[in-house]
């Protein structure tokens, strides 16, 4: 009796043995590399990288029957209902969202067998994330001033370069008057002196 028992355990550990190795084989697993949670993207085109583990991606058009292990990853952004049909459906890890409106998304990512159903258990990821626009320099930084600026300052120097103008040109005038007055004077003192006759004296004839 004590053979066949050791024989009966035998078998039974061996039978046993291959099922908890497959128990204790990792399951699959999907995260997001790009967008992470909380990050804020600048620009609409959103780059989408994905990293996931014990699982092999295949093409869903060509293996179309579900293998542990195989399969493709369904993707949403902002879907209300995230279905397999209206998921993109990707046989690598790398995607990019095109005219993306500004503001805050959800993304959902997911590992999926061959024919588009969830593993068991479902292997999803979700993330929160935001786009902003690209904020370019402003010129002001550039060039240290502005357009308008550069026309205040040619403004006033030019009224200042008129208004020395026309200061010099008073100042001209002024001196020419002075001059011209001078001689005037003199002619009517002249003819003045010229038209009085000389007197003679009666006596001296």
């Amino acid at each position: 009796m004590n053979k066949a028992f050791i024989f009966l355990t035998t078998l039974a550990v061996s039978l046993a043995l291959p099922a908890s190795i497959i128990a204790q084989s990792p399951s699959p697993s999907i995260s997001s590399i790009t967008p992470s949670e909380g990050q804020t993207i600048y620009g609409n085109k959103i780059p989408i990288l994905i990293a996931y583990e014990n699982f092999t991606l295949a093409d869903f058009a060509v293996s179309t029957v579900a293998k542990p292990g195989e399969g493709h990853i369904h993707l949403w952004m902002d879907e209300t209902s995230p279905i397999a049909e209206n998921a993109v459906k990707l046989r690598e890890e790398t995607f990019t969202y095109s005219d993306v409106t500004y503001g805050d998304h959800t993304l959902v990512a997911e590992l999926v067998n061959n024919d588009h159903t969830s593993l068991v258990p479902p292997q999803k990821v979700t993330v929160k994330f935001k786009n902003a626009p690209v904020v370019s320099p402003s010129p002001t930084v550039k060039s240290g001033i502005d357009k308008n600026t550069a026309l205040v300052i040619f403004v006033v120097v030019a009224l200042v370069i008129v208004a020395a103008w026309w200061y010099t040109k008073e100042e001209d005038g002024e001196e020419i008057n002075e001059e011209t007055k001078g001689p005037k004077k003199t002619k009517l003192k002249a003819r003045k002196t010229a038209r009085k006759p000389k007197r003679t004296s009666r006596r001296s004839k």
